[in-house]
Parts: structure tokens; sequence; C-alpha cells
């Protein structure tokens, strides 16, 4: 899953958001580079390392290499349950947020507040 790429300014991804696609990138493959890494979340390559070090510390992670060139990112069971359940979080609320614009965007328009009445009478041919 990438970041919204688009030019958004109310709909800015969370921290678990970030999460996720840290996570997701990683489940691609653990061949992946920091800076990829801080691509698929959408922060900078040194803010990654504060995403990586806290995965690592919740057991989510497990990195191994020596240096940034041969570090490996290798998603732990946890890890992988954690990306799908804010997935399932984030599809939920995605499908709230349209329901309710679709709500509103109805009502706006007056779709929801026309009853059914008599249907229109039709042409007369003459």
């Amino acid at each position: 899953m990438t970041m919204l790429t688009g030019s958004f300014q109310l709909l800015k991804p969370s921290r678990e958001c970030r999460e996720m696609a840290v996570l997701a990138e990683i489940g691609k493959g653990d061949a992946v580079s920091q800076r990829g890494l801080a691509r698929a979340a959408g922060v900078s390559a040194t803010m990654i390392n504060a995403y990586v070090d806290d995965l690592v510390g919740r057991g989510l992670l497990e990195v191994t290499g020596d240096t940034n060139r041969t570090y490996r990112y290798h998603l732990t069971d946890a890890g992988r349950a954690r990306h799908e359940e804010i997935f399932r979080q984030l599809s939920r609320e995605v499908f709230e947020l349209y329901a309710q614009l679709k709500h509103d965007l109805r009502a706006a328009s007056g779709e929801g507040n026309q009853e059914s009445g008599p249907a229109a009478p039709e042409a007369q041919s003459a």
C-alpha cells in the first residue's frame, strides 16, 4: 500500500497509516532500503529510523545485517497481524466516510428530502 499522493489537505495519514505502509512495504520483500520505506510511508529517510526502532521494540519487526546497506527487514507474526488490524480499521473508516459523504451530498442536493409523489404528466400527442 502506498500513502495518499494527491493534493489532499484534510486527509493526512496518521501514524498508524504510516506504520501500516512500512509493514506492507516490508511484507513485499526483505531487501527494501530505508529510503524505500521512507518513500512508502511518506516520511523522511531520517524519520524512518524512529519507525523501524519502534516496530522492532514492539516485536513487530526484526532487522538483520550490520550496516544500512546490508539490513534486511523481517515481519514477525505479530507484525503481520498488526498490518492486517490497521488495514481492517482503515477500510472500515473509509467506508464510513464514504457513506457519510454520500448521505450528506444527497441531503444537500435535496434528493433525501423528496418524497415519492405523483409521476410527472406524460406528454400528450396531438
